[in-house]
């Protein structure tokens, strides 16, 4: 996000907690009265300490859930083999077990293959133990050859006409024995279930509720995690974005549960055996060109059961799976008709899809500068060393340096071909000093970029001009690092600390972040203008920078606008650049920024991000887990911000 404040600027994250707004006024008036020319360069602060995520937090993750099956959220969790959903009679009336009386009928798809008996019990108890009581479930023995296996299917089929078996001769696969199943569905809407996994008992009746709620999606999937086989403990849950198009081309995030309405699944043909290994992850990508919505309930309703030589809980168990996923993911690009090929992630089953750029693209580099002669020749420098794109201009705009340093550095520049100088004296206005330097630009894609940053990654303008390229995107963010190597941003999440935050900001070198998601091309609400790529035509769709917004959350009022336009918002972490964020000009201007963004932007702060889980802390950008009352919490910081 961009702002004045150097590591107390409200998008760090740092721990500053809701009193920093305070703190910002404060220093505001000293600017004032001090200097209307005030620069602050101050030592780098001292960097925080950083937490276990809610996917590695195990010990938080179980406290978690055992406050919210206290207060009627969840239903007790699973435990050791045996053990059913019953609610305790001293628990207050529960919430989860709320379902709606009608509705679409849910067909199961289940395929069997040589299963232990008593975790397949467990799996068909979950889905006789929903609350939601429109549902078939759809059973077939993919050649088993095991008469207890046999003996328990029939026995659950003869209790519940709402169960039907089928079964196979010959062990045909996973996808074929889906497919088989899906001839049995009589329901609106099909689910997906393994033979060793289980669903929680409000599962049906939450996707059910999201269907009612948006009846044009044809895909809609939620949260899950893991359970070990041995005493059903939960662990590593994964708490997902909203639809993120871009994320879903770097993994099969949406993942368990999953529902597809039953129609486009028979018009796509079913689940592709030539795929066996990753065929839900080729469904996931084919279905989703074919939807016209996609929606995510943020809630843990799929428990992945952890047994020996199971992917979920070794990712190197199954390499032919990783195969199959890469041929996947191909395959979808060459159906797309996109001039891109695939490229191996960070780590195992992660991938960066790359594309060809096309077209005669000028890149105008705008920078913004006031003296600190240093920085911006180390900005301009290493920004024209191995951008990976050679048609740049830089744009330099000058607003009322002084320092005889800078004169002799502006001297050297002005003779070079690839730059252009410009002036905006007076007042400092981001807003409007950037929205000059656009009108003394020549290109067709603007990079918005401060005079702190410095490149050291080659090819990082490359990395983003592949996706400011494509029709659907709007804007592109980088991966910006502190010196020390640790993470300053890896997207901007609205609502973080009140109003938006970078999110695992302060993430220590060479982590990933949570699920990984500081190594993968994704999609957020919004980016930071440190570094921002745009094409020209967006820019002017949508107005540029508002200049009211003259020091703080004008990138991310650009984003939300840009977003509301209809186009997607892509971080690349290709991109990486140094942000030496501790050299950006002083605090002035925040608080009349604060109130302009709210007024505007208040009912959408209050509904939350959709690019963010409602399961972690938006008080915290280390993706915590949310505590019990911290919404509480959260809403009395914006409404303390909203009458400051």
């Amino acid at each position: 996000m961009r702002g004045a404040a150097p590591d107390a600027d409200p998008g760090s994250g740092g721990d500053t907690g809701p009193l920093w707004p305070a703190l910002l006024w404060e220093v505001d008036q000293l600017a004032l009265a001090l200097s209307p020319r005030l620069q602050l360069q101050p030592e780098a602060p001292p960097e925080p300490g950083y937490v276990a995520d809610a996917h590695h937090d195990t010990a938080g993750y179980r406290r978690w859930i055992g406050e919210r099956v206290r207060v009627g959220l969840e239903p007790p969790s699973p435990s050791a083999p045996g053990a059913r959903f019953v609610p305790s009679d001293d628990r207050p009336e529960p919430t989860w077990a709320d379902a709606p009386d009608t509705g679409p009928v849910v067909s199961i798809l289940c395929p069997v293959y040589r299963p232990q008996p008593w975790y397949l019990r467990r799996c068909l108890d979950s889905v006789l133990a929903q609350t939601y009581r429109h549902w078939q479930l759809c059973l077939c023995d993919d050649a088993s050859c095991d008469p207890e296996t046999t003996a328990i299917l029939e026995e659950y089929a003869a209790a519940d006409d709402r169960i039907v078996v089928t079964a196979h001769h010959d062990n045909g696969g996973i996808s074929r024995a889906t497919n088989t199943a899906l001839e049995l569905a009589a329901g609106a809407w099909t689910a997906l279930l393994d033979h060793d996994d289980e669903l929680a008992p409000q599962a049906l009746a939450r996707m059910v509720s999201a269907i009612e709620a948006h009846p044009d999606a044809d895909i809609v999937y939620s949260d899950e995690d893991k359970f070990a086989a041995e005493d059903g403990l939960r662990f590593a849950p994964l708490f997902k974005p909203g639809w993120s198009p871009d994320l879903l081309l770097s993994y099969p995030y949406l993942g368990h549960l999953l529902l597809v309405r039953t129609e486009l699944l028979r018009e796509l043909g079913g689940l592709r055996p030539e795929f066996d290994g990753s065929q839900d992850y080729d469904l996931m990508l084919r279905a989703t060109e074919r939807s016209a919505g996609v929606v995510h309930v943020p809630e843990v309703l799929y428990h992945w059961r952890i047994i020996p030589g199971s992917a979920a809980g070794d990712p190197d168990a199954k390499p032919w799976a990783r195969q199959a996923s890469r041929r996947v993911l191909e395959e979808a690009l060459r159906r797309r008709g996109e001039d891109a090929w695939v490229e191996d992630g960070p780590m195992l089953g992660i991938y960066h899809v790359r594309r060809r750029v096309t077209g005669a693209h000028r890149v105008s580099i705008v920078v913004p500068f006031r003296d600190q002669a240093r920085l911006l020749r180390t900005c301009v420098d290493t920004l024209s060393a191995e951008p990976g794109w050679d048609d740049v201009e830089l744009v330099l705009i000058d607003n009322d340096s002084q320092e005889p340093e800078t004169a002799a550095l502006l001297q050297r520049l002005a003779a070079r071909h690839d730059v252009a100088l410009a002036e905006h004296p007076g007042e400092f206005n981001w807003s409007a000093i950037n929205n000059a330097a656009v009108k003394a630009s020549s290109g067709d894609m603007l990079l918005f970029m401060n005079n702190d940053i410095e490149a050291r990654r080659p090819g990082w303008l490359r990395a983003m001009l592949e996706h400011a390229q494509r029709p659907r995107v709007g804007a592109v963010g980088a991966r910006l690092l502190y010196p020390s190597g640790r993470l300053q941003h890896g997207g901007v999440v609205l609502g973080i600390g009140g109003i938006a935050g970078h999110i695992m900001n302060y993430l220590p070198r060479g982590e990933a972040g949570h699920l990984n998601h500081a190594v993968v091309i994704r999609n957020y609400t919004a980016v930071t203008a440190a570094c921002l790529l745009c094409r020209r035509d967006v820019y002017e769709e949508v107005g540029g920078f508002d200049e009211q917004l003259a020091v703080a959350f004008n990138d991310v009022d650009f984003c939300l606008r840009v977003g509301d336009a209809g186009y997607d918002i892509v971080y690349t972490p290709l991109a990486e650049l140094i942000h030496h964020e501790s050299y950006t000009r002083g605090f002035t201007g925040f608080y009349a920024d604060y109130r302009v963004f709210l007024d505007r932007w208040f009912e959408r702060l209050r509904r939350g991000d959709p690019l963010y889980n409602a399961n972690l802390s938006r008080i915290d950008p280390r993706c915590v887990l949310r505590p019990l009352h911290e919404d509480e919490e959260w809403d009395g910081i914006l409404s303390r911000l909203m009458n400051w």
